[in-house]
Parts: C-alpha cells; sequence; structure tokens
C-alpha cells in the first residue's frame, strides 16, 4: 500500500496536464501512486505520460468520455493509497502544495487535510524565478473576486474554518470514503453529493497554511471549455436548488462541523449576492432577476448573518430578507457608487471612463465621424494612415475626421482633430463617432455603442501564433485570450490581405463577423510611391546618400515583458561586427516594435546604425531599404511585396517556435530567406547577397503569389468602397 493515491481524471488540454503533472513532480512524492484516467481522450499523451519517470503513474484509458464522476470512480476502484487526493488536470500546485499535507496526515492521522485554493489564470511555469510562486505585484494582477481560498477548519486546531464542498486538494482516509462514490449523472455537482456521503464519518479535520492549490481558469473557453465555462440553462436556479439541498441535509445534522460547513455555504452565497446577484437586480434587462430569481435569493438570504457586516450593508441585507425591492435597490446604488468612488480615488484613468460611460456614451452619434487610431496612438502610420488619407482625399470634408495621437505635433494631411489617447477629448471623440477605425485591439474600458461601426484592420500578416491559437499564454496579461474574443465580437469588418490570414483571424478571435479579403492599405505605398517620395523619406531622416540601407526590425518576446503592454528589448545584432565589416557600403536602420519600452543606444555606432523606432510609419521605412533583417515579426511579409532580400536573425528559433509562440507556417522551408543564428552569418550573406537573391528566388515567387498576391495599391479604395460609398 502506497501513502497516498493521487486521482486525475482528464479528457482534453495536454498543455495543461503538462502543467499538472510538472508540479506533482516538483512535490518528490516517494510514497504516492498517480492514477490518471483517460476518459474519452482524443489526444495522444503517451510520449508526456512516459516523460515522468519520477512519478509512479498508473494509467487507465477509455475510448468513451466517462465524465468526471464516473471517471473519478475508476481511479477510487483501483487506489491503493492510505489516503485519497483529487485533482483537476488542467490545475497545478504550489511549491510543496501537496507534500505539505502529506507530512501533517503522516504526523496526526486527520480523517481529511487540506490547504488553500486560490483561482488564477496564469500557468505554471509564468515566471522563471520560481515558476510556481506568485510575488506580490503578480498577486495583485488577480481580481480579489476570484480568489478563493479552503477555508480552514474546525476542531480544537488554530485553524478556524473550512469549506469542504470540493474534494480539490484534500486528503481524505481511504477507509472513511468506504463504498461511497461519486454520482455519476450528476454533471456539476459531483462533489456536493460526494462530500454529503462521506461527512458522518469524518471527525478529525486539519487545514494547512501556505499549502497552495492553482484552480486554473481555462484560457481558451472556445475550443478547450471546462465544466465552470459550459453555457448552463437556468444556471441561476440550478445552484440555488443544490444550496437548498445542501442546507437541508446540514440542518437536519447536529454537531459542530455541521454547523460550520452550514455556515461556510451561506458565507458563499452571501458573496454570490453581493458580487454578482446584485447588479443584475438592478440593471439586468430581463425582469426575472427581481421577480422569480429574487423570490429565491430572497428565500436564501434568510440564512445570512447579518450581525458583523457594516450598517448599509446590514440593511441592505435585511431589505433583501423582507423582501422590500425599493429599499434593495436604494442601498445597493449605494454601496455600488461608493466602490466606485473609492477605486475613482486610486485609480485616475476611472474617473474619465465613469464621465465616458454615464455621460458621454448618452451623446447622439455623429454620422460621419471617423476616429482613427494605429498602435494605441503612438504613431501616424499603418493602415489607419492609407484609410485616412485615401478618404480624405477622395471625399475631402464630406466626413468629420478624428485622429488619436499621443503627440499632437506630429503632422497629419487634412488638418483632422487630434486627442490624445484616454483624454477626456478622446472619450468624448470615440463616444460619439460613428465609426472607429482601429489596427489592434481596442481598450476594455471602451464600450461599442449599439450603431457604432468598428473597422479593425489588425497589423500583419501573422507569422506567430495568435490569440486563442496560442498554447500557454507568457505574457504579462494572463487574460489575453478572452480579450481577443470580446473585442473580436464588436468588430463589423476585419481585413485581410490574403486566403491565408482570413482563416488565421476567423480562428485566433473565433470570429464570425464580416472579413473584407482587400489587401492591406498599408501596403498601397509600396505600389504608389515614386522616386521623389522615396528621395524626400531619406532626406527628412538626414541618411547619407552614398550607402545602401539594411533595415533591422526584430518583434518582441512574450517572456520579456516589464508591465502588460510593455516589453524589454536586448539588441542581440552585434552592431559592432556589422559597422567593421559592412559601413564601407551599408548604414543600418534599427526598427522595434511598439510595445518594447526601453530606448536603444546605438551613440557608438553614430554614422552607422540610426534609430528609427519612433518613425511614425514602417511602409516608408521599407521603401528606402534594400535589405530586410528580421526575426518572427510580421514585417517580411510586407516587405516581400517590394521583392527585395529578406534574412532572419533567429538566434532564439527553438525557445520561439516550441515554448513562447510557435508558427502557422513551416519557418524552416516557406520563407523567402535564410535562417541565420549568428552576426557572423548575417554579415556573411549581405557580402553575398546577389547569390543569396539567385537562390531564393523560386521560393520567394510562391511566397508573393501565396501572400502578396492580392496587393496592387488599391485596398484602401477596397474596403472604402465597401464600408462608406453609400
Amino acid at each position: 500500500m502506497v501513502f497516498v493515491s493521487v486521482i486525475i481524471a482528464f479528457n482534453k488540454g495536454e498543455r495543461y496536464l503538462k502543467d499538472c503533472l510538472d508540479s506533482l513532480s516538483e512535490q518528490n512524492l516517494k510514497d504516492a501512486e498517480i492514477i490518471i484516467i483517460l476518459n474519452g481522450c482524443k489526444e495522444d499523451v503517451d510520449e508526456l505520460l512516459n516523460s515522468y519517470t519520477d512519478l509512479n503513474l498508473v494509467v487507465k484509458s477509455y475510448d468513451e468520455e466517462l465524465g468526471v464522476g464516473k471517471a473519478r470512480n475508476e481511479g477510487l476502484d483501483i487506489a491503493s493509497g492510505e489516503y485519497v487526493y483529487f485533482m483537476d488536470s488542467d490545475d497545478y500546485l504550489y511549491q510543496n502544495g501537496l507534500a505539505k499535507l502529506i507530512d501533517v496526515a503522516k504526523e496526526n492521522n486527520y480523517d481529511l487535510v487540506n490547504g488553500e485554493r486560490v483561482a488564477t489564470y496564469f500557468i505554471r511555469d509564468r515566471f522563471e524565478e520560481n515558476p510556481t510562486i506568485m510575488n506580490e505585484k503578480q498577486l495583485q494582477q488577480l481580481d480579489s473576486s476570484d480568489i478563493e481560498y479552503s477555508f480552514k477548519m474546525l476542531t480544537g486546531t488554530k485553524t478556524n474554518r473550512l469549506e469542504i464542498l470540493s474534494v480539490l486538494h484534500s486528503l481524505i482516509k481511504r477507509d472513511k470514503i468506504g463504498e461511497a462514490r461519486f454520482r455519476e449523472d450528476e454533471r456539476y455537482f459531483a462533489d456536493y453529493y460526494f462530500i454529503m456521503d462521506i461527512f458522518d464519518d469524518l471527525n478529525s479535520f486539519y487545514g494547512v497554511e501556505n499549502a497552495i492549490y492553482a484552480k486554473r481558469s481555462r484560457d481558451d473557453p472556445i475550443h478547450l471549455t471546462s465544466l465552470i465555462q459550459e453555457e448552463k440553462e437556468f444556471e441561476f436556479l440550478m445552484y440555488c436548488d443544490k444550496y437548498k439541498e445542501v442546507q437541508n441535509w446540514l440542518k437536519s445534522k447536529s454537531g459542530q462541523k455541521y454547523e460550520e460547513l452550514s455556515s461556510t455555504m451561506s458565507y458563499k452565497y452571501l458573496r454570490y449576492y453581493l458580487s454578482r446577484y446584485a447588479i443584475r437586480f438592478l440593471s439586468a434587462e430581463d425582469d426575472i432577476w427581481r421577480n422569480e430569481y429574487f423570490d429565491v435569493m430572497s428565500d436564501i438570504s434568510q440564512d445570512f448573518k447579518t450581525d458583523p457586516l457594516r450598517i448599509n450593508l446590514k440593511k441592505e441585507i435585511q431589505a433583501l430578507q423582507t423582501k422590500d425591492k425599493e429599499s434593495l435597490a436604494k442601498y445597493i446604488k449605494l454601496r455600488a457608487r461608493t466602490n466606485k468612488f473609492k477605486k475613482m480615488l486610486s485609480k485616475r484613468w476611472m474617473f474619465k471612463s465613469t464621465v465616458y460611460t454615464k455621460y458621454y456614451n448618452k451623446h447622439p452619434l455623429v454620422e460621419n465621424k471617423i476616429v482613427f487610431e494605429s498602435f494605441l496612438g503612438k504613431y501616424y502610420s499603418d493602415s489607419p494612415k492609407y484609410l485616412y488619407e485615401y478618404l480624405y482625399n477622395t471625399y475631402g470634408d464630406k466626413f468629420e475626421y478624428v485622429w488619436v495621437i499621443n503627440d499632437k505635433n506630429v503632422k497629419i494631411p487634412g488638418n483632422p482633430k487630434k486627442v490624445k489617447r484616454f483624454s477626456l477629448e478622446f472619450y468624448k471623440e470615440v463616444a460619439e463617432a460613428k465609426y472607429w477605425v482601429i489596427n489592434g485591439r481596442q481598450a476594455a474600458r471602451l464600450k461599442k455603442r449599439e450603431d457604432q461601426v468598428i473597422v479593425s484592420t489588425w497589423h500583419g500578416t501573422p507569422l506567430k501564433r495568435l490569440g486563442l491559437d496560442i498554447g500557454n499564454v507568457h505574457t504579462m496579461n494572463p487574460k489575453i485570450k478572452q480579450s481577443y474574443i470580446s473585442v473580436g465580437r464588436t468588430w463589423d469588418y476585419l481585413i485581410s490581405p490574403n486566403p491565408y490570414t482570413t482563416e488565421i483571424l476567423k480562428s485566433a478571435f473565433a470570429y464570425e463577423g464580416q472579413i473584407l479579403e482587400t489587401g492591406y492599405p498599408r501596403n498601397d505605398i509600396l505600389y504608389n510611391a515614386d522616386e521623389n517620395q522615396i528621395n524626400q523619406i531619406k532626406k527628412d531622416l538626414k541618411l547619407p546618400e552614398d550607402k545602401k540601407i539594411i533595415l533591422y526590425a526584430p518583434t518582441w518576446r512574450d517572456d520579456e515583458y516589464i508591465d502588460v503592454g510593455k516589453i524589454n528589448f536586448e539588441l542581440k545584432l552585434e552592431l559592432d561586427k556589422l559597422m567593421e565589416a559592412l559601413s564601407d557600403e551599408y548604414i543600418v536602420l534599427v526598427r522595434t516594435h511598439y510595445f518594447i519600452a526601453n530606448n536603444l543606444d546605438l551613440s557608438k555606432y553614430k554614422g552607422f546604425a540610426f534609430d528609427v523606432s519612433s518613425y511614425n510609419d514602417i511602409a516608408e521605412l521599407y521603401l528606402i531599404s534594400d535589405i530586410l533583417i528580421t526575426d518572427y515579426s510580421s514585417v517580411f511579409f510586407d516587405f516581400a511585396n517590394l521583392k527585395r532580400p529578406i534574412l532572419f536573425y533567429t538566434y532564439d528559433l527553438e525557445k520561439y517556435e516550441n515554448v513562447l509562440r510557435g508558427f502557422y507556417i513551416d519557418i524552416h522551408t516557406e520563407v523567402p530567406g535564410p535562417l541565420l543564428k549568428t552576426t557572423e552569418e548575417v554579415i556573411e550573406n549581405i557580402k553575398n547577397i546577389e547569390e543569396l537573391k539567385e537562390e531564393y528566388a523560386d521560393r520567394y515567387d510562391e511566397f508573393y503569389e501565396r501572400f502578396c498576391g492580392i496587393e496592387d495599391g488599391n485596398a484602401s479604395k477596397r474596403i472604402s468602397d465597401i464600408v462608406w460609398l453609400k
């Protein structure tokens, strides 16, 4: 007999299972068996499971999907441990999270030992320094309403309360379980009934502090939906019915453990009322929340203890208990205003956002007003720029134009109104404008009005995986996939440059709206610019006229963040070596991604290397460049329209390809240039650029046909004719 049997039911989500097993491997379990029930699994996880040679894995596979309850029962039937421990396959343990429970169980022989559960969107290996421990800043990223602790318990110990209606992160004595099993026909509440079946026989409990279990919310609710993310008909009534059933059972019993559990249940539903139900009572369109559901909530509230509550909150609960709807609405509004005022004091942006929501969004829409924004207001550039210039040159003052630009000194033809992003002026304009033209995801605080139209041009043909197509998320924002889904649902038009991109955008955003496969407006200039325009760009940048130009445009790395939307960048291309080898014939323009927060110091390379990261329009830099060096940026898809040489400086290819993002195409065989790992290789290929062009000519032609075939300098016109001609 082993000491503990860990039971995990698995159906789908190999990357989640890997995190789960990695965290178990770190627990240094000496006398444990890990029972994995593969129920209806369509993924090949044999290689993954075979890699855990340090774990005593017991794998049982079923072709059909059993459901969690039946799968756990299959695990119980073969468990040989003195204790049983249940994990969900998409969750993971913090450092020593299970080991601490085992130590307490071995020393004290309690019937049940559990720890803390914390809800999170973070992946297990999110932080390299210590992958299973969050620091204070990272913990602050979690909304307090998402954090659920299994409150400590109970009799005769230092701890005081335990939430035991989930079997997760609880060591339970096998002989106390006996013949009890999960109800196999119960999809959502099998834990409740299982605990009820064994609770009478559980006599000693202990809650271990700082033994933490991460209850992970799946980051892809479209393709990897968890039980809690499933849409449930009459969900509110379903949960309330289970509450009443459990409470009635607890109240039929006598003893401290039943009273404690009953108190915990009522506290849990008090939290639900405060965080979810109250706002629906106040503002939900469906009157059922103020009628049938209100009666149910009022009945449940009879269990709420009001003595420890603040005076206004106590009055609010009393109004709910006495079914005084008028007073209840008054106190909910008071609480909401108070909370919003406190937030506005701590977050200055909330004042402007509130003005936007409560005041500006009630202004009438201006039917001919268009707001343009490119790269968070940092640049006058990209497809919004060229759509704007086409509209202005074609229709003139028939439209009212507004540009979101953080530097109002930027010159924009036609003299449109300029507003700084997130200023009061900005909020007023986006509230009143009939049309928004953007090239990224709009801020979550912006709420599209019913008759507004959003044209999303996006900002590149994707090489690296996007949105829902990414595996584990390594950026500072663990909820980025939810952002892709929510913003995509608001877009009326999404612009694509080719059929390849069309399919990817549908998948990455779970997009079901209208895609305009027109080419990118930002590439129009690559077909329409004349020699005078090209010479003027060089003159504006004060570049030497007798040198060829190399453009180095790398992308950002997901794991080099310093904050949300801010990336630290370290230049890996050795400019000193390039300068020594190539400066007689070439100069280098360095263009970093708009997420990059730090400034480059190129003072050592004066006259050879120029930082053009703040230059508004990268398309103009393409026009003057003879060679492009990039890595995994989408810039090479656009540059290919010029049919000029492209080098790929991919010094971290294995990490980027296999860990951080992954690619949509085979970068080894499909890109129109060589993959280079060192600066020396880059220099050698530049010196032999004519031979390189000949070597990659056929592949370049195939690449151009596939990705640039639609482009002809008229994308802006095609889009304008569809969206605005009428």
